[in-house]
Order: C-alpha cells, then sequence, then structure tokens
C-alpha cells in the first residue's frame, strides 16, 4: 500500500497509509471489550485514535463501536499500536491516548466503514473535518 510523509504538530517526519480526520466530537466511541465510552480524537481507513482513562498494552486487540451524531454506526476490531499519557487541556482530567491499528478481520454484520468515513468528511459544512496528511 502506498505511503505519504507529513510532520505531525511536533514537528516529526510521519510516514501514513491514509490522512487522518480530526473529529471536533462529532464522533462518539464505546470500547465495547471494556464497556466504557472513550474519546475517538482522529480517524483514517487505516486506523483511530482515542483517549480514556485507561492505558492500553501494545498489541492488544479490542473492538469499537463508532456512532456518529446522525445515528449512524458501524463496528471495527483494532491493535494496539502506542499508547501514552496525557492531561486533557479544558478539563486537566490525566488519561492516555492511544493508537489502534485496524485489523483487517472486521466485523460482519456492520455497514462499512469506508461509509462512515466519507459522511465524516462531508458531514455539516459549518463544522468540517480536519484532513491531515
Amino acid at each position: 500500500m502506498a505511503t505519504y510523509k507529513s510532520l505531525s504538530a511536533n514537528g516529526v517526519s510521519e510516514s501514513r497509509r491514509a490522512p487522518r480526520l480530526e473529529l471536533m466530537e462529532r464522533l462518539h466511541g464505546h470500547l465495547t471489550s471494556l464497556d466504557i465510552e472513550v474519546s475517538v480524537r482522529e480517524i483514517s481507513l487505516g486506523g483511530l485514535s482515542i483517549q480514556a482513562p485507561l492505558q492500553f498494552p501494545t498489541g492488544a486487540i479490542h473492538e469499537f463501536r463508532l456512532t456518529l451524531g446522525d445515528g449512524s454506526k458501524v463496528m471495527v476490531r483494532g491493535r494496539v499500536a502506542h499508547s501514552a499519557p496525557c492531561v486533557d487541556e479544558t478539563t486537566g482530567v490525566r488519561g492516555f491516548v492511544t493508537g489502534f491499528e485496524f485489523l483487517d478481520d472486521q466485523p460482519q454484520s456492520a455497514p462499512a466503514f469506508d461509509d462512515l468515513v466519507d459522511k465524516i468528511s462531508t458531514q455539516d459544512a459549518r463544522q468540517p473535518a480536519i484532513v491531515r496528511r
């Protein structure tokens, strides 16, 4: 699969397979394997990053239910790529930012994930998603 280079927020060169969408609270996440709500920070066709109150071990596999404001839902499975401590800038609450890489074997009962990403990137022109390359 082709990759592209970009600079992260801290100026580090990154190589990713797909651009990331910053979600600005437009997508709600539920970690079904642990039955907890998570904050979805970014998403791409290759994975997602979440903020949660707990740290996930690298390599662990979890299933998520992702829901848009219009009620569109999709189930996805991902493997933990990295997890790092963070502090929420608005609340001061400590937690962890964790990156998940989507697995090839996704749940069959859910709508197509590509359709959900398309909705995110085209929904609500007044509050567009930010595409990061």
